[in-house]
């Protein structure tokens, strides 16, 4: 009797060896979500052509109106161009300077004011556009002074 039970071990163990075993595990595909970024090309567009027809007066080739005094005051490095696109005294200007860029200053928040109601952008969005563009207007070797991005101020 005891080779039976020594069968049934021996038994045991080939059938052991004999069985497969077979793991599967569920491979869940992996829901890939679409990142939307929208650039408003058309927004863009608008807020060049606004910013154009506002500003259609300051032209540095041929200055008309009250930009003629502006552009002199510029070319005298008395005032810069933040990069909010204002004007700002250097430390050649006069008191005269002084109150000219204070109007003008006035003059050209209504003009943004205008642009952002018409345009739908921010008013921080317009002013560094029309700065940016600015900055591409002054020819090198100027000496108009400019603030760039970070706020640093630099000649042309």
């Amino acid at each position: 009797m005891k080779t039976l039970p020594s069968f049934a071990v021996l038994a045991a163990i080939c059938a052991a060896g004999c069985f497969s075993v077979k793991t599967e595990s569920e491979i869940k595909p992996v829901e890939v979500k679409p990142i939307h970024i929208t650039m408003d090309i058309n927004l863009n567009v608008k807020v060049d052509k606004e910013l154009d027809k506002a500003f259609a007066d300051e032209n540095l080739q041929k200055p008309q109106g009250d930009f003629v005094a502006i552009k002199s005051m510029l070319d005298r490095q008395a005032a810069g161009i933040t990069n909010r696109a204002m004007l700002e005294a250097r430390d050649k200007a006069t008191d005269a300077d002084h109150i000219l860029i204070a109007e003008s200053n006035a003059r050209r928040m209504k003009r943004f004011s205008e642009v952002v109601k018409s345009s739908g952008a921010s008013l921080e969005s317009v002013q560094r556009r029309h700065a940016e563009k600015w900055r591409e207007k002054v020819p090198a070797g100027s000496g108009v002074w400019y603030q760039n991005d970070a706020g640093k101020w630099l000649q042309k």
